[in-house]
């Protein structure tokens, strides 16, 4: 989409109708090339409950490697998800809500994640390439099932809240001021903080405010 960050767009018309089981077709698929493979994966199912897989070593430090499924974002907007579970592949191994600028793996971002047995974190990398910075929960009791939401306000604050019930919101942290691009990206993350390994999660309840497409 134009104004975003690595987007790529083809259209064909064609010419006339085409009957697509001639010859005794039975399926009709799409190729295209690109990068490598990723062992993540995203499936809705049942409706409104999405599973994700991913490996990755991390979302920290300069880098990250981790899955994400995405929309955009114009302007101010937040997301909220219920992360029903999360496999322990590791004990900082998460899954969360994120914002993020670009989809290049030193991107600036805000995101809050629950983890195995970490709790929840607010984390976030506030220039690109720089390392990353964090708030976390005192106690580390909160586990899934958990509520939690990022959000952006007009002045370019982000804010990290977690919930026990999608209604009574507590602020992790204090807002942290990420310069971004008026068109970022918002989605679900997921990482297994184990390259060797795959770590699945399942979130529901989702839902986002702004203008999101």
């Amino acid at each position: 989409k134009q104004g975003f960050s690595k987007y790529s767009e083809v259209e064909y018309t064609l010419p006339d109708q085409r009957d697509w089981t001639a010859e005794g077709v039975t399926e009709l698929s799409i190729w295209f090339r690109g990068n490598p493979a990723s062992v993540g994966s995203f499936v809705e199912g049942p409706v409104g409950t999405y599973t994700m897989t991913a490996s990755g070593r991390d979302i920290w430090d300069n880098s990250d490697e981790f899955h994400y499924a995405y929309k955009t974002l114009t302007g101010i907007g937040s997301m909220v998800a219920k992360v029903e579970s999360i496999d322990n592949t590791n004990g900082w191994a998460k899954a969360g809500v994120m914002i993020r600028e670009t989809l290049d793996a030193d991107s600036v971002h805000a995101t809050m994640v629950v983890t195995p047995a970490q709790g929840v974190s607010f984390q976030r990398r506030p220039s690109t390439s720089a390392a990353s910075t964090s708030a976390n929960s005192t106690a580390g009791e909160e586990v899934a099932p958990h509520w939690i939401k990022i959000e952006r306000d007009i002045a370019g604050n982000f804010k990290a809240y977690h919930s026990t019930n999608g209604s009574a919101w507590t602020m992790l942290g204090t807002p942290e001021n990420i310069t971004m691009g008026s068109n970022v990206y918002i989605g679900l993350a997921v990482t297994s903080h184990d390259a060797a390994q795959t770590c699945q999660a399942v979130f529901s309840n989702v839902t986002t405010t702004g203008t999101v497409s």
